[in-house]
């Protein structure tokens, strides 16, 4: 083989290696012109990064100066236009300024307040103690708040609701006070009107029920420290609902109104009277030596009710009836002084009204039962437990019988036989009178219809009509409801009234009555002789008879004050063209003096006592028989 020329061979080589060098050159100038060139723009990028935040630095704190700015602005609104009164002053509780609103509220300008302290607004309803105090907290809490009473410029006192803040340095060094504050004084009516409301009648202005707790529960344990005794007298007005029935709810309460002042009147001022229901007052009677004591002011709150009140221009007279209980005899707590009491009243109704009683342990039982005939009334209608009785009524002369009354009568199997005396004013008082009278009514009519229907001969039949009925606005229209449904003759009716049901509303109980002789009915005014009628007033009523009450009739011929009064009525009657019938003829001395007299009419035990429907239709049966 041909051999390789050496010097070529190094020539190969060697430039081999020039062109490495090359661009080993080359690529290292490429790459620190590449470092160089990102190191610049690294650089820039720094520089622009840095102007950027310098910007961004610059904008926030023009930002955060510009927040500050508004914030301040703000406060400076705030303190300025708020509606509470804001006080500065310095450590030493000099006053350094003032708003708008402190000047509004006090009536002292902002000058006449710089540099003063704000005691200069003190009102002198609070002594020294409450000032140490506020000032003791506010150093050792930094804060006070509470309602304080301050002084106007114009002298007015008013309530405030205060805060005080103390404000420290970095030192904790105290370097201002400021004092936030408003008028409450609408805030404090408020409280007012509803204090009253919880605790005030709204009628008569008199304590309530809670409010008489209250008081009652303080004097009793008044009375057991100091060992003495209190008195609770419980007045409940007598159908008391027939006024607002007759005259409405505004004359009911100017009634109440007129009452309370007079029960005021007689008491001293430190007892209390107190409004608890719409016809139940209350009066707590302290520092009593004995029950005598008491009955003496029971006897001057009755003498008060012998006065007639004025409603609408009009007397009107109203009873009440009164229970007593003392402490600690009738009871140990408010509300067993309370029930004594009312048990008492309760008792005091059903012996007539316009009376009162003491609380007698022996009469619980009578209460009790009161409570059961109560409750057992709600439901005497429904299980069918009343039925109706029927006293004739006679022509005196010929012993002939012109007219039935119809008498309710009421057995309940748990509590007997309860008469009308007992359950009538129950029925009043809780207002079942107007179930238990439409009851009596249609009973009465349908009745009257069937023995019509039998040809008896019954004369009349006689209804007994409370003045809550007889003032309802639609009575008569019920009754010719009645009339229809039952088909009984109108002629065949004829309603009972009491006397004073007629005269507490003369012109509406005359237009009532107007009404219903229209219908055709016939109307008898009942006790006579028991009320206040005149001459005047009895002219202008259109009745058609008068019956006299049996508390005139029991004792004659005897006494002679009854036969004399009995005798007015009888010519009276006559005068005034009215039928007169006697009532509770129960021998025949009375029935002879009543005849004598000129007494047309009469009816009682002499005659006939009241019997059943089927008793009275065989009775008449036979009378017409024998004639």
């Amino acid at each position: 083989m041909a051999q390789v020329n050496p010097v070529m061979q190094w020539q190969q080589s060697n430039g081999f290696s020039k062109i490495t060098i090359i661009l080993s050159v080359l690529l290292l100038s490429a790459l620190a012109a590449i470092s160089i060139a990102w190191h610049m723009a690294q650089r820039r990028t720094l520089k622009n990064l840095t102007r950027q935040l310098s910007h961004e630095t610059e904008l926030r704190k023009k930002a955060e100066s510009s927040q500050a700015m508004r914030e301040n602005l703000l406060a400076g609104a705030v303190f300025a236009y708020t509606s509470e009164g804001i006080v500065i002053t310095d450590a030493n509780a000099n006053i350094i300024d003032a708003n708008t609103s402190f000047e509004r509220l006090t009536g002292y300008s902002k000058e006449e307040a710089l540099g003063r302290n704000p005691n200069f607004l003190q009102s002198g309803q609070h002594d020294e103690s409450f000032y140490k105090k506020m000032w003791a907290q506010l150093k050792a809490s930094g804060y006070w708040r509470g309602e304080i009473w301050n002084r106007r410029k114009s002298g007015a006192l008013y309530p405030e609701l205060l805060t005080i803040n103390s404000i420290r340095d970095e030192h904790n060094r105290v370097t201002n006070y400021i004092a936030i504050f408003s008028d409450i004084s609408q805030l404090k009516m408020t409280e007012k009107r509803l204090d009253k409301l919880a605790y005030f009648d709204q009628v008569t202005d008199l304590p309530n029920r809670i409010h008489l707790t209250d008081r009652l529960d303080q004097a009793i344990l008044h009375s057991q420290i100091n060992n003495l005794q209190l008195a609770i007298i419980f007045l409940d007005l007598d159908r008391f609902k027939s006024i607002n029935e007759s005259f409405g709810h505004a004359a009911g309460d100017e009634l109440l109104r007129q009452i309370s002042k007079r029960l005021k009147a007689t008491l001293r001022a430190v007892d209390t009277v107190a409004r608890i229901s719409s016809d139940e007052f209350v009066m707590l009677i302290q520092h009593i030596s004995s029950r005598e004591e008491v009955q003496t002011i029971v006897n001057k709150l009755m003498a008060t009710f012998e006065i007639p009140f004025n409603i609408e221009n009009r007397p009107y007279n109203q009873t009440a009836s009164i229970g007593i209980s003392v402490y600690p005899d009738d009871g140990s707590n408010t509300s067993e002084l309370l029930r004594s009491a009312d048990s008492a009243m309760y008792l005091a109704k059903n012996e007539g009204r316009n009376t009162f009683r003491f609380f007698d342990k022996s009469d619980i039982r009578l209460t009790e039962k009161r409570i059961r005939l109560e409750i057992a009334l709600q439901r005497a209608a429904k299980k069918n437990e009343f039925s109706l009785a029927y006293q004739p009524q006679y022509e005196l002369s010929s012993k002939r019988i012109i007219g039935l009354e119809a008498l309710i009568r009421w057995h309940n199997p748990a509590l007997g036989d309860i008469p009308p005396s007992q359950f009538i004013p129950v029925a009043e008082q809780n207002g079942k009178i107007r179930e238990v009278g439409r009851w009596v009514l249609e009973t009465a009519c349908q009745q009257g219809a069937d023995w019509a229907r039998k040809g008896i001969d019954f004369g009349r039949i006689s209804v007994n009509i409370s003045g809550i009925q007889l003032h309802e606005n639609n009575f008569d229209e019920l009754v010719k409801k009645v009339l229809v449904k039952t088909g009984l003759q109108p002629s065949c009716l004829e309603l009972e009234v009491t006397e004073s049901v007629v005269m507490n509303r003369i012109d509406a109980g005359i237009s009532q009555l107007n009404r219903l002789r229209k219908l055709g009915v016939k109307i008898a005014i009942d006790d006579f002789g028991t009320g206040y009628s005149s001459l005047e007033y009895l002219k202008k009523l259109p009745i058609d008879k008068l019956k006299l009450d049996r508390s005139f009739v029991k004792d004659i011929p005897g006494d002679q004050d009854d036969l004399a009064i009995s005798r007015a009525v009888i010519s009276m009657g006559k005068a005034l063209g009215l039928e007169v019938v006697a009532e509770g003829i129960e021998t025949i001395e009375q029935n002879s003096t009543l005849l004598e007299s000129g007494c047309a009419f009469g009816q009682g035990y002499w005659f006939s006592k009241p019997q059943s429907a089927e008793q009275i239709y065989e009775f008449i049966r036979k009378a017409k028989s024998a004639s």
